[in-house]
């Protein structure tokens, strides 16, 4: 790994915020964050909550269209829908359906549909939750997912031996390169990532193949959030917020 360069931060602000996982924020500055396994999804001026215990664990929460946020139950092999104030839309239990699915990853997609990776047949698809049909769009793939994000148009995900793919939602799949090893990792653009080792932060350049450090004053990151210039780092009951530029 080779640090040319640091990145300087400006600290904003702390904010306090009592959970067990602190999720981000969306594209309208809502927070999310988990506590005794409730979701909630607090404004400056609101709070809403979803629980569904029944469902058990959360495994995953996808919340970059505030209108339509998922929910994935991975022990359960459920989705949750919900809507910007987190009441619940619909639920797809694929237990029930007649092909037999695993899921390992859900997210969000474009068209009312969401992205699947199925552990059975190591196949990425597209499941449209207006008809409730899926379509697979991707051969099997040779290793299992180790880490995913996605936006509307392209699912990424990374292997266990850190390379770096994508999807489209008309089932082109690239290479985009390999990462370092990381215990944290968020996709910023063209491939280019944040990631945590150590804790400490790093940004990844991956077409120069190159990690600069991301100068913080935290020693203990809990979790991190990455989003319109400003870096989120959770520890200890509380956020604080830096202003940081990316090469």
């Amino acid at each position: 790994m080779s640090s040319q360069e640091v990145i300087n931060s400006i600290k904003l602000e702390n904010i306090k915020l009592g959970c067990d996982t602190f999720l981000g924020f969306d594209n309208q500055q809502n927070s999310y964050s988990i506590k005794n396994n409730v979701l909630t999804k607090k404004s400056h001026t609101k709070q809403f909550e979803y629980n569904n215990l029944s469902l058990g664990k959360i495994t995953n929460v996808d919340f970059q269209n505030p209108l339509e946020i998922i929910i994935f139950y991975k022990n359960f092999n459920t989705v949750v829908l919900l809507d910007n104030q987190l009441n619940e839309i619909k639920k797809i239990d694929f237990n029930l359906k007649s092909t037999p699915v695993t899921l390992e990853a859900v997210a969000l997609s474009s068209q009312n549909q969401i992205w699947i990776y199925d552990s059975i047949s190591s196949k990425i698809g597209l499941y449209n939750v207006n008809t409730d049909t899926f379509k697979w769009i991707s051969t099997t793939l040779e290793n299992a997912i180790s880490y995913y994000e996605s936006d509307y148009t392209h699912f990424y995900w990374t292997d266990i031996n850190l390379n770096l793919y994508r999807i489209s939602i008309y089932g082109t799949i690239e290479k985009l390169g390999n990462l370092p090893k990381f215990d944290a990792i968020q996709f910023t653009k063209n491939g280019n990532s944040i990631y945590k080792t150590d804790d400490k932060l790093y940004y990844y350049n991956l077409t120069s193949k190159s990690s600069s450090k991301i100068a913080i004053d935290e020693k203990i990151i809990s979790k991190f959030f990455f989003r319109d210039g400003i870096l989120s780092i959770f520890t200890q009951n509380e956020i604080t917020n830096y202003k940081i530029i990316l090469p």
